[in-house]
């Protein structure tokens, strides 16, 4: 009963608070990796990132003083437009895609980097704690923190996606392991694993030799990471994924359900 009344509530804000058309063509415009991307499945992101706006508050981290920041109605869409391209491929009903992104409710945006606080311990066992700034953070169960000059900055100026990084964490974080393997189909898992352990491992390989490397060198920093970044390259550079890693683009296509080269459904996900 309950998830039947969730879905008839996510098919009336469907049909009562759909992005006006006008802000929905200006956000496209500013996101262009989706140029190529069929129609219908624009016409399906769009009704994703409705729910998403409906269901979730997206706030400001920082409402006064001299670095305040408003978060406006576009940079609401640019938001729940870059995260729910991770739910596009899922088949079924938009309210059912979008239940991935139910077990939280809040999306905080900064005016710049924020401190992340943690303890480490030495060699010593003496606990230090430690703040450094980040653009981004996923909390398992909590909000997402986001630094809107950087997602303002886009992929192509910055060499990151930190929209997409952030949600792929999310997804990454439903089956309680951050292990950089989501929940997917059993008969799939060992592919998966094996795809995603091979190329981590190439790429740190590349990383620790001090080499240049194509993708951002932070994907090295741990499975999750490279997880959550290669995520970003999936969508915004598919190319340079597939040359790089082909069996793990590959595997990335199947649990995307999108073939994000041609910019549609992948027909055997």
């Amino acid at each position: 009963m309950f998830n039947w009344l969730k879905t008839k509530r996510r098919e009336r804000a469907l049909a009562s608070y759909a992005i006006p058309d006008e802000q929905w063509l200006r956000a496209l415009h500013e996101l262009s990796f989706l140029d190529h991307y069929e129609p219908a499945l624009v016409e399906r992101l769009r009704e994703l990132a409705t729910l998403f706006l409906v269901e979730k508050s997206i706030t400001s981290g920082a409402e006064e003083g001299e670095h305040a920041l408003e978060v406006t109605p576009h940079m609401r869409i640019i938001i729940a437009i870059q995260a729910c391209v991770l739910l596009l491929g899922k088949r079924g009903t938009v309210a059912e895609a979008i239940e991935d992104f139910a077990n939280f409710e809040n999306v905080i945006v900064y005016p710049g980097d924020f401190p992340q606080s943690y303890d480490f311990e030495d060699e010593f066992g003496v606990v230090h704690k430690l703040d450094e700034p980040v653009a981004g953070e996923s909390w398992q169960g909590g909000p997402v923190l986001l630094s809107w000059p950087s997602i303002d900055a886009g992929y192509v100026e910055s060499g990151m996606s930190l929209v997409i990084h952030e949600f792929a964490h999310k997804l990454d974080m439903l089956n309680g392991d951050i292990d950089g393997i989501p929940p997917m189909p059993a008969e799939h898992i060992e592919a998966y694993r094996a795809a995603i352990s091979d190329a981590f491992e190439d790429f740190c390989i590349h990383v620790d030799a001090n080499e240049n490397t194509a993708i951002d060198p932070y994907a090295a920093e741990a499975i999750d990471e490279f997880f959550a970044v290669t995520c970003e390259v999936f969508f915004e550079e598919p190319e340079l994924l597939r040359l790089e890693y082909p069996d793990y683009f590959e595997r990335l296509k199947h649990y995307f359900g999108i073939d994000s080269l041609q910019g549609q459904l992948l027909e055997d996900a």
